[in-house]
């Protein structure tokens, strides 16, 4: 389902502030049931961002072991669906299924400003080179895991310990996902 213009406008300027660490972000969503499914327009939005980010590495600096862009369109797909799937039982399991459909609302649009980050600093990554260009990732993973954190702890609203939990799962969901798609690779 596509969302209207304006609530597109609304989510990824809730999504802008979010990423500028400001929780108000939240009140730009739409949180009713049709907000969570049209939330998941934003893998639309995010996706020509992905396929850039993708064909960069498949044919630039992964050559020497390129996975096709269908395999990493299909690990992108597998994000999109299994982190939910994931959340919905441990959002029970915390006590927060009241939260679970706003956090996956404010997940789902902030992807669009997470995979620019990612594609600009692949980017000045691979411009630099050497050492630099090396951790300029090792920093945007800490900045991820920071919004995440961020995020997590606001829409679900839980402690620093639950927030650490489920971080770390959806983290790890995520290597899970990479390695089983690596092997189809």
């Amino acid at each position: 389902m596509i969302p209207p213009r304006t609530e597109i406008m609304a989510s990824l300027f809730g999504a802008w502030c979010l990423i500028r660490f400001d929780p108000r972000g939240l009140n730009y969503f739409n949180h009713t049931v049709d907000g969570f499914w049209r939330s998941f327009f934003a893998a639309v939005i995010a996706l020509p961002l992905f396929l850039t980010l993708s064909i960069i590495h498949t044919h630039g600096v992964e050559a020497g072991r390129s996975i096709s862009t269908s395999i990493h369109l299909l690990r992108y797909a597998l994000g999109w669906i299994v982190f939910p799937v994931v959340m919905v039982i441990l959002a029970r399991l915390l006590g927060r299924t009241g939260h679970y459909a706003s956090y996956i609302i404010a997940v789902n649009w902030m992807a669009a400003p997470q995979w620019a980050l990612v594609l600009a600093a692949s980017s000045v990554g691979m411009a630099l080179g050497g050492t630099a260009g090396d951790l300029v990732p090792m920093l945007l993973l800490v900045l991820l895991l920071c919004y995440d954190f961020f995020i997590t702890r606001l829409a679900l609203d839980i402690g620093i310990g639950k927030t650490v939990l489920v971080v770390t799962i959806g983290v790890l969901l995520g290597v899970v996902l990479d390695a089983l798609i690596l092997r189809l690779g």
